[in-house]
């Protein structure tokens, strides 16, 4: 951990060596699985420019808001706890005993995913979801292949169900290692739309009809090692990954609020006229109750 905040410490400067150092220490501790597919996500060069006071101002926006819910630190550890679950029941050992009810806990914290996908995802036989959730996780083949493929087993279902079986498959990869792989669900960008969470950090975005970042991992990871610069400028260096993720869903829950017509697309989902950027945060991240009194939606004994 001393090495790693080292390095981190500096990644305004050294983003590459960083990314470098955690790719050895992950590629260590799960070197004894041969099948693994270690592949690395290099950056490409972002197409539209972002906006770095954009950036902070909205920055601001979010350690406000959760100052007053007990800081910054409460929602990274809920992100944390979140992975936590992920890299447990999905690591290399376990996967195979992954169960029909414990696969229902995982697309449960999936915001997106978890009331537009169970019904077909009931219609596909238990064991072709999990090897094909094994395959994108560790297969040969490229990142953007084996999400594709993923969704794929949903072919023919409505476009809807195709998309959250996209987005369930981002977060599959990205809360089982937020270092490695870049949160890519639709909200943070949709190319075909030219809509989400990066369009607010462009400036005059609003009114531009053409946008485009590109929507293939190293796009999404370009636009990460942007947000990694400028949290780094402002004096954050640890639990980047988590820091992103936040930022970038304040600044989409602040666009679904500002919109004309209210909740838009998202109304029936969030299930209340009258929200706050920051609850919406939490959905968005698959981190709000799934009960009263319940801090988040994650549960244990995920796989028998």
């Amino acid at each position: 951990m001393i090495q790693y905040r080292k390095v981190v410490q500096q990644q305004c400067e050294h983003w590459q060596i960083w990314r470098a150092n955690l790719g050895m220490l992950w590629f260590k501790k799960q070197a004894s699985n041969s099948e693994q597919n270690f592949d690395e996500i290099e950056p490409s060069t972002l197409k539209t420019g972002l906006d770095d006071e954009i950036c902070r101002i909205k920055l601001e926006e979010l350690l406000n808001a959760t100052n007053e819910k007990g800081g910054i630190d409460t929602f990274i550890a809920s992100l944390k706890n979140k992975h936590a679950l992920f890299s447990d029941v999905l690591s290399y050992e376990k996967i195979d005993e992954l169960s029909p009810e414990g696969l229902s806990i995982l697309l449960d914290t999936v915001f997106t995913a978890r009331r537009k996908l169970p019904d077909s995802l009931s219609k596909v036989p238990h064991d072709v979801v999990v090897r094909q959730i094994k395959h994108l996780l560790y297969g040969k083949q490229t990142i953007s292949e084996r999400m594709q493929q993923f969704s794929a087993l949903f072919e023919g279902e409505h476009k809807k169900t195709q998309r959250a079986a996209w987005d369930f498959s981002a977060e599959l990869l990205h809360f089982y290692s937020p270092e490695r792989f870049p949160h890519m669900s639709r909200w943070v960008w949709n190319e075909k739309e030219t809509s989400g969470a990066l369009r607010e950090f462009i400036r005059g975005g609003d009114t531009m009809r053409d946008v485009s970042f590109g929507d293939t991992p190293a796009n999404f990871e370009a636009s990460r090692v942007w947000f990694a610069q400028q949290l780094g400028q402002q004096g954050f260096y640890r639990d980047i990954h988590y820091f992103i993720d936040l930022l970038v869903a304040q600044a989409y829950a602040e666009y679904i609020l500002s919109m004309s017509s209210g909740l838009g697309m998202f109304g029936s989902q969030f299930g209340a006229a009258e929200l706050k950027p920051l609850e919406l945060v939490v959905k968005l991240l698959g981190i709000d109750p799934a009960k009263k009194n319940d801090f988040m939606r994650l549960k244990k004994a995920v796989v028998h």
